[in-house]
């Protein structure tokens, strides 16, 4: 596979093998250029007015044609024979089907509505290693060095938010320690960030720390004060003097425990063993924070692979999964499966209160329909179904 990073020095690796001292500085701007815009192709004269400005017509064209051939030598085809540019006589760009992993686009491509595991979010916070075309500037190509500029602060941006979704799930599994750990990383990017300045304010109080929590205040007003020459807002300020007066720890560990009800929209298919249960299990890891499902046991997510295999995202560690690899493809009888279901219902209904919608209720599988049996015999807290055709 081609790997690409540009966050610090570029490296580029083919089938594992570095590829990038082969390639000149703009060969590698040329690939750099067309992967931020993967998902369209570039008009040729675009391509040559970002990176040839100042060549005559000719020379720009010759040096556009002699980077793409460049390119094509030293980056062979993908495993499915795939070639890595698309190009023809107007446009250049990244083929959409060559397989590539690049440190950008996963970035660019993070979402902050989609439910990421723990394992997802710290990879994507190892990314982080310097900046975008570190070091890299070119001569007289204004456009794609504003363009880098923009880049390196849509990253950091996105950076942002990556750490702040790191944040909720230490502070949902009560990691009090690494959250505030990285609360202060982003801090080193938005010193002035008061609604993490109150989640660490909070934090220190639901580990019990007020001492902490009063000199966390004072240390972030000063700053205010010294750069900016403000005070802190209202609301820092309100919850530093409920601090100093012993009248925040108790409405704290509260919000913590406060329930929050979700919706799973589920569909049956009749004749398929397990779609309506997999379906469930689509819905929840859709729904849910990660850190609910932290203390899942490994096992019952292996037994739960083998009907919805998007469940294997919640085993945190890489080896573990490794090690467990050869059970995947081992039979799994049909109770092991049903009680890990239940067991991972009772955990999501222990944090959440959870409505079950069920469309085309006739057409259950045979063992969905049983299991749905039980849980309304159960009657399990905090779950209610409700049929909708």
């Amino acid at each position: 596979m081609l790997t690409i990073s540009f966050l610090g020095k570029t490296k580029i690796k083919y089938k594992g093998v570095p590829i990038g001292e082969t390639l000149g500085n703009k060969a590698i701007a040329l690939i750099c250029l067309l992967i931020l815009n993967k998902n369209r192709y570039l008009s040729r004269e675009k391509v040559v007015a970002y990176l040839w400005p100042d060549s005559s017509e000719d020379a720009a064209k010759y040096n556009l044609r002699f980077n793409l051939w460049q390119i094509k030598k030293n980056i062979k085809p993908d495993s499915k024979g795939e070639l890595f540019l698309h190009v023809d006589k107007d446009c250049c760009g990244v083929n959409e089907k060559y397989l590539l992993d690049c440190d950008i686009l996963n970035i660019i491509n993070f979402k902050l509505d989609y439910n990421y595991s723990i394992h997802e979010l710290l990879q994507l916070r190892e990314l982080f290693c310097g900046d975008f075309l570190e070091g890299c500037y070119f001569n007289s190509c204004d456009e794609f060095n504003e363009l880098i500029l923009f880049q390196r602060i849509n990253i950091e941006n996105k950076k942002v938010h990556i750490l702040k979704k790191l944040v909720e799930y230490y502070e949902d599994s009560q990691n009090y320690d690494a959250a505030i750990e990285i609360i202060n990383e982003i801090h080193e990017i938005e010193p002035y960030d008061e609604e993490m300045a109150l989640k660490v304010m909070r934090l220190n109080i639901a580990k019990g720390n007020r001492v902490g929590a009063i000199n966390y205040y004072s240390n972030f007003s000063n700053r205010l004060t010294g750069n900016l020459g403000i005070s802190p807002g209202e609301t820092l300020k309100e919850l530093y003097d409920e601090i100093r007066n012993h009248k925040v720890e108790r409405t704290i560990v509260e919000k913590n425990i406060e329930p929050f009800e979700i919706v799973l929209d589920t569909f049956c298919m009749e004749g398929i063993d397990y779609f309506w249960m997999s379906d469930v299990i689509s819905q929840i890891l859709k729904k849910v924070k990660p850190s609910i499902l932290y203390n899942f046991e490994n096992k019952y997510i292996i037994d739960l692979s083998h009907i919805q295999r998007d469940i294997l995202s919640c085993i945190e560690d890489e080896k573990s999964l490794l090690n467990m690899e050869s059970l995947l493809y081992k039979e799994v009888p049909d109770v092991c499966v049903i009680n890990a279901f239940i067991k991972l219902l009772k955990i999501v209904s222990e944090k959440y209160k959870i409505q079950i919608n069920i469309s085309n209720m006739s057409d259950m599988d045979n063992i969905s329909q049983k299991v749905f049996v039980y849980l309304k015999r159960e009657e399990m807290s905090g779950m209610l179904f409700n049929i909708v055709g």
